[in-house]
C-alpha cells in the first residue's frame, strides 16, 4: 500500500515477483516532503492526561442491512508528529461513523537487517541501527495506543517495513529470515513496553509485506507460507491472543480467479494460522489492478480458499481512493465495492479513511458524505446545476482559458470535469472550497498545431458521486501548423537535479517520455530553487512562437506546479535576448498529483535561434519537470 512511490516499479514486477505494491501513499493526504521529512510540526506538547473513565456512549453502532466500514488503515508518516489531543480527534471523526479499528501500518522500517526509522521508542542495539537510522517520530505508535484506549478502539500494528522487499519479494530465503528475525524482535519490544499499559488498544498484529495472486511456482509458494509463519510462530509464543492480519491484493492482471484461489489454497495449507487471524484482502479496485464487475469472482474463489482453513476470517479491505489522480473515490464506488464484498466477508476496512474521508486532513464533504449514508443506507441523487463558463483566448487563438463558476448551495461539489470532443480531457479538484456557496475555477487549454473545431463539455461531480448536466461550448482554434522542435534535442541544466529525483538519462526533459501522478517516477526531475535549461536545437531555426513546460502540481508532499517562466534565444549559446515571459497564478485548487501543462507564447510573432533558455520559478521549494517542448512552424 505504499502507493505513491512504488506503484510503478511493483508493474514492472509482476512476472518476477510473489509481491508487489498497491497502497496509497496517497499524495493527497501525504505530509512527507519529497525528501521524506515530516512536514507536520505540532510544537504545542500536552501532559498526559489522568485516567478517566471510557464514555463511548455518544458513538453510533454500526447499522444493520447494508454494508459499513469498522476499520481504517494509517500510515505512520503521515501522523508521525500528532499530539494526543489532535490524534483523539481524528480518531473521533471516525468513531461517529462506526469505525473502532485502526491499523497502523508499520511501527518502524529497516534496511537489510538494520532498522533505519522507528515509530516508537525502541531498544535495538546501536550495532542494529543503520546509517540513516531516525527515530524523530517514536511518539506515534505510544499516542495512537493512548488515543485508542481511552476511546475504546482496537489496534493493529503492523511491525516492520523493508523497501527491499520491491526487489527480494519470496526469492530470497536468506533475506526473508532477516525480515523475521528483526521484525519479531521489534514486535518483542513494542509488546513489553505497550501491552500492559494498553492492554485494550494494543489488540492485533499487521503483516505489512503485501502478497498478490499469480502462477506461483512451488518454492514462491513454500517462500511465501516460510515468511508468514515465521511471524505466526513467533507472534503466537510472545502472546497467542492476538491476531495477525494481513492484506494481500487481488490483480486480474496475473491470474483467473480460479487460479488466485487455488494459490491461496496452497499457501494456507502450508501456513500455521490460528482460530482468529484475518485475512483482508485489498479489493485493488483504486489502484487499478482490477476491474470492480470483476471482484466477485475473486471474492468467491478466495472465500473457498479461505473457509478450507479452520479458523481464519475473511475480510475485505475495499479502497477508497483513485490512484490515477491520487483523489478519494466518489462514495456510489466505495458503496458498490462493498456490497460485492459483502456476500463473501465478514467485515470490512478501508484504505484508507484516515487520509481519504477524515476532516482532521481536509476531506470535510467526503466524511460529510459517508456519514450521511451511515445513517442512512442511502445515497441521495444529485443536487447539482450545471456551470456556468466564459471564456477568452489569447496567443492568436492558439489558446483559450475559461472562467466557471458553480453554484453550491448545499456544499456537495467537490469536482469539476473537463471533456474536449468526448474524451477526458482534465478534471479539477475543488474540496478545498468546501464551504463556498459559490465555487469559481480557471482552466486553459492551447492547440499550438493547426486549427480546428473543439467541443467542451464542463460537468460538476458531488461527493456522493452524483452528476451534473453538461455545460457545453463550441470553439474554433485558429491555430499555426507548428510542431515540437526540441524532441530528442541535448541540453544543459546550470542547477543540478536533487539526488533523489536525477535527471538519469541526461535526456529525459526532451525524450517525449512523460510522467504520471507520482512525482518518484523516473520521468520526473526534480529541483530546489530556479533551474535553467539550455537547449541546443542544433542549427537555428526560425517561425518559433510558443514554449510548453510539463510540470507536476497540486500540492502533494509540498509538489507545486511553477508559476513563473522566462524564455531566451540565441544564435551562439553566449548572447541571449528574452523572447517571452509569463506569470501563472499558483495552483492551489486543483488535486495532488494533477499534470499541470504550462504555456508560454513569444512576445512577438515569432522568434528564431539555435539555444532557447527557459527560466522555471515558483513561491513554493520543489519543482518537478517531465518534458520541455519548443514550437516552431
Amino acid at each position: 500500500m505504499k502507493k505513491l512511490i512504488f506503484f510503478i516499479m511493483a508493474l514492472t514486477m509482476l512476472f518476477s515477483c510473489f509481491l508487489t505494491s498497491c497502497g496509497p501513499n496517497d499524495e493527497s493526504s501525504s505530509v512527507l516532503t519529497p525528501s521524506g521529512d515530516v512536514s507536520i510540526d505540532e510544537s504545542a506538547d500536552e501532559s498526559t492526561p489522568d485516567e478517566t473513565s471510557k464514555d463511548t456512549a455518544e458513538f453510533p453502532t454500526r447499522p444493520e442491512g447494508y454494508p459499513t466500514v469498522c476499520g481504517s488503515f494509517m500510515q505512520p508518516g503521515t501522523f508521525a508528529k500528532y499530539t494526543l489531543k489532535r490524534m483523539k480527534e481524528h480518531l473521533t471523526y471516525m468513531r461517529e461513523v462506526g469505525i473502532d479499528i485502526i491499523i497502523l501500518q508499520w511501527s518502524f522500517e529497516n534496511v537489510g537487517d538494520k532498522v533505519s526509522n522507528v515509530y516508537y521508542d525502541d531498544s535495538f542495539d546501536s550495532a542494529d541501527k543503520h546509517g540513516t537510522y531516525n527515530d524523530s517520530g517514536k511518539g506515534l505508535v505510544e499516542t495512537l495506543l493512548q488515543a485508542a484506549e481511552e476511546l475504546d478502539m482496537k489496534v493493529f500494528l503492523g511491525i516492520n517495513n523493508n523497501d527491499e522487499w520491491w526487489q527480494k519479494a519470496v526469492n530470497d530465503k536468506a533475506w526473508l529470515t532477516s525480515q523475521i528475525e528483526v521484525g519479531m524482535e521489534g514486535a518483542k519490544q513494542i509488546y513489553d513496553a505497550y501491552k500492559n499499559k494498553y492492554p485494550n488498544a494494543l489488540h492485533g498484529w499487521y503483516f505489512v509485506f503485501e502478497y498478490y495472486n499469480f502462477k506461483a511456482n512451488s518454492v514462491q509458494i513454500d517462500n511465501a507460507a516460510y515468511l508468514l509463519n515465521g511471524f505466526l510462530d513467533g507472534l503466537k509464543a510472545l502472546d497467542d491472543s492476538m491476531p495477525l492480519m494481513l492484506s494481500p491484493f487481488v490483480s486480474s492482471g496475473n491470474s483467473t480467479a480460479v487460479e488466485a484461489g487455488d494459490m491461496w489454497e496452497k499457501v494456507f495449507a502450508k501456513a500455521n494460522f490460528r482460530e482468529g487471524d484475518i485475512f483482508c484482502c485489498q479489493d485493488s479496485v483504486g489502484a487499478g489492478h482490477i476491474s470492480i464487475d470483476q471482484l466477485d469472482d475473486y471474492y468467491r474463489e478466495l472465500k473457498e480458499a479461505v473457509d478450507k482453513e479452520k479458523g481464519l476470517h475473511f475480510w475485505a479491505n475495499n479502497e477508497d481512493f483513485t490512484q490515477s489522480n491520487w483523489t478519494t473515490a466518489p462514495l456510489n464506488r466505495f458503496v458498490r465495492q462493498m456490497e460485492i464484498a459483502a456476500k463473501y466477508v465478514e467485515e470490512h476496512v478501508t484504505f484508507a479513511y484516515s487520509h481519504y474521508q477524515n476532516p482532521d486532513v481536509g476531506k470535510i464533504g467526503y466524511h460529510a458524505a459517508y456519514k450521511e449514508y451511515f445513517e442512512t443506507g442511502k445515497i441521495p441523487g444529485t443536487t447539482l446545476t450545471a456551470p456556468t463558463i466564459e471564456h477568452t483566448s489569447e496567443g492568436g487563438g492558439m489558446t483559450v482559458t475559461f472562467n466557471g463558476t458553480i453554484e453550491n448551495p448545499q456544499n456537495q461539489a467537490c469536482r469539476v470535469y473537463i471533456k474536449k470532443n468526448g474524451e477526458l480531457l482534465n478534471s479539477i479538484d475543488i474540496t478545498s472550497k468546501h464551504n463556498l456557496k459559490k465555487i469559481t475555477f480557471d482552466f486553459s487549454d492551447t492547440n499550438l498545431e493547426g486549427s480546428g473545431v473543439a467541443k467542451y463539455e464542463f460537468y460538476v461531480e458531488d461527493y456522493f458521486g452524483n452528476f451534473s448536466d453538461p455545460t457545453i461550448v463550441e470553439l474554433t482554434f485558429k491555430g499555426k501548423n507548428g510542431s515540437n522542435i526540441a524532441e530528442g534535442k541535448t541540453y544543459t541544466l546550470t542547477k543540478a537535479p536533487e539526488g533523489g529525483y536525477p535527471d538519469e538519462t541526461e535526456k529525459g526533459l526532451t525524450d517525449g517520455e512523460k510522467g504520471g501522478a507520482s512525482y518518484s517516477e523516473k520521468a520526473w526531475v526534480g529541483f530546489l530553487g530556479k533551474p535553467e535549461i539550455i537547449v541546443d536545437l542544433g542549427e537555428k531555426r526560425d517561425g518559433i512562437y510558443a514554449f510548453k513546460v510539463n510540470t507536476l502540481g497540486g500540492g502533494s508532499a509540498g509538489v507545486y506546479a511553477p508559476n513563473s517562466f522566462e524564455v531566451f534565444v540565441s544564435d551562439d549559446g553566449k548572447t541571449y535576448t528574452k523572447a517571452a515571459a509569463r506569470q501563472f497564478e499558483q495552483d492551489l485548487n486543483i488535486g495532488a498529483g494533477t499534470i499541470v501543462e504550462r504555456t508560454i507564447f513569444t512576445s512577438t510573432e515569432s522568434v528564431s535561434g539555435r539555444y532557447v533558455k527557459i527560466v522555471v520559478g515558483t513561491n513554493q521549494s520543489w519543482i518537478f519537470i517531465d518534458e520541455v517542448e519548443i514550437i516552431a512552424e
